[in-house]
């Protein structure tokens, strides 16, 4: 049976908030009474946690350790409403960037395609033409991935390819062609 994951909501960080920062429980105590596990609770603490300052309320020091003590300096201090801003923040940034959005690199790489250049000689010609320029540089897997890609069946980019498969196939390792054994007689 396959577990089914679910993001924490604002309601359930506001109920880690509560306990965590009113009721002085730990991590395992706030997963029991939540119903999650211990992992996720403890994940959203690490992300959520600051630690305060009675210099700058909002500075996090390099050594925790050395703040002059006091109550309220005690222990790291979990806010829900900014763990939830950034929770939305990490929800709305993409999770890969977009390489071939680039359009002077797209409009290059499209007439190098149409060429018949393969992605591995397209990486090593765009080193050579633009060696400063971080904007201009794909690499080869990501070229193969892009052509592949399902979006892009429309233009079916595989044509232009030297050996223009309909499928990728899977990198194998490397391996040996004959027995292990030469002239070997089985038992």
């Amino acid at each position: 049976m396959r577990k089914v994951y679910s993001h924490l909501s604002a309601q359930e960080r506001i109920r880690i908030d509560e306990l965590r920062n009113r009721e002085g429980l730990g991590v395992r105590q706030i997963a029991l009474r939540m119903g999650r596990d211990k992992s996720t609770v403890s994940r959203e603490l690490r992300c959520g946690l600051w630690f305060a300052s009675d210099e700058n309320e909002s500075h996090r020091p390099y050594r925790p350790k050395q703040l002059k003590t006091g109550a309220w300096t005690s222990r790291p201090f979990y806010s829900a409403m900014t763990a939830q801003r950034k929770a939305e923040r990490r929800a709305r940034q993409l999770r890969k960037p977009m390489r071939m959005a680039y359009d002077p690199l797209l409009e290059w790489v499209m007439t190098a395609l149409r060429k018949g250049w393969t992605p591995e000689l397209i990486e090593g010609r765009l080193k050579v033409e633009w060696p400063s320029d971080p904007h201009m540089r794909i690499s080869y897997e990501c070229l193969y991935q892009w052509i592949y890609a399902k979006p892009r069946r429309a233009l079916d980019l595989r044509q232009y390819l030297p050996r223009g498969k309909r499928h990728r196939t899977r990198a194998r390792g490397r391996r040996s062609k004959g027995s292990r054994i030469p002239m070997r007689v089985p038992i």
